[in-house]
């Protein structure tokens, strides 16, 4: 495997567990200074995924280059490149976030001045400077993330892998750690983002990697998958009266393929809500003399791409 464009290249890589595949044979290149998203049900297999690219689990079978070292053969070169931001926090509850940062630093070998002056960066770009002195188990959800990706990034990697960073968070607390992790990404960290939340991987990453039961079963950008994986896309509209008569004339006029009417409501499928598909339908109603009080369009989600592709809730 040869590729000095990418961060990551895995071929065949698999993990066994007795006779269970967890990691079922993935084939996968996640290019430099890109935020790659690996989506997916809890049981999918993204963490164990996770655990071999951190050299945390041994691969049974296949290869990998991480940051342009071999996983197997020159582990603690991966990990000199690597940061990595766990689901669950696993800094040390009792000291401060400045102890903390001060204790990895060390196990890292760095410098008494170099380690002052890039935890404080750190605690800087993290909003936790003015927190720095309180023991980090008052701390809240959020702001414990926040000192795992402090922590993470101290010694400056070239990739960083976040696990379910969000997974229990508040709203506000998610979106901060979001916004956080775009902007670490546009300083050029690659970032392997780890998900079971749709709407998350849709905005936040470049291309995704959806696995379930141990393989990667589709790969692209958001847009990419739901184009191809997606389905139809929604007209909902509420209209003024009950038009049961008009249906089948209404869904030919706009090439749906499916329609469903409950009570004053319509929901039309359609390939596609561009063109001129919204004005054909209101100027339908408009000549049936029927008022149209709202209607609202529905592009595929990463959802029903993700249902489409496993035939099962995204939930599950």
């Amino acid at each position: 495997m040869k590729g000095a464009d990418y961060a990551i290249e895995c071929e065949g890589l698999t993990k066994k567990f007795g006779e269970f595949k967890a990691v079922d044979s993935i084939n996968l290149k996640i290019k430099k200074g890109e935020l790659f998203g690996f989506l997916g049900p809890n049981g999918a297999g993204k963490t164990t995924t996770i655990k071999m690219l951190t050299t945390l689990l041994t691969p049974n079978a296949g290869e990998a280059k991480v940051a342009g070292f071999d996983l197997k053969g020159e582990p603690e070169f991966v990990r000199s490149r690597i940061g990595v931001v766990p689901q669950e926090f696993a800094l040390f509850g009792e000291l401060t976030a400045t102890e903390n940062l001060w204790y990895i630093g060390k196990l890292f070998g760095m410098s008494d001045a170099g380690l002052k002056k890039r935890g404080e960066e750190l605690l800087k770009i993290v909003g936790l400077y003015e927190h720095r002195n309180l023991p980090s188990e008052g701390y809240s959800g959020g702001m414990k993330q926040r000192l795992s990706v402090a922590a993470g990034l101290l010694h400056t990697p070239e990739i960083v892998f976040m696990d379910e960073p969000t997974t229990g968070l508040d709203p506000q607390s998610r979106i901060a750690l979001r916004e956080l992790t775009k902007k670490l990404n546009e300083s050029g960290i690659t970032i392997v983002y780890t998900t079971h939340d749709m709407e998350e991987a849709d905005k936040l990453c470049e291309r995704i990697a959806i696995m379930d039961k141990g393989k990667i079963i589709a790969e692209g950008t958001p847009e990419e998958l739901k184009h191809k994986y997606g389905g139809m896309h929604k007209i909902e509209l509420e209209l003024g009266r009950h038009e049961g008569k008009v249906l089948s004339e209404l869904k030919e006029l706009v090439g749906a393929k499916e329609m469903k009417m409950d009570g004053k409501v319509i929901e039309l499928s359609v390939p596609s809500v561009h063109g001129d598909v919204l004005h054909r339908t209101s100027n339908f109603f408009a000549r049936k003399r029927v008022e149209v009080k709202e209607m609202r369009t529905r592009e595929p989600s990463l959802e029903d791409v993700f249902i489409n592709l496993t035939k099962k809730d995204a939930r599950g």
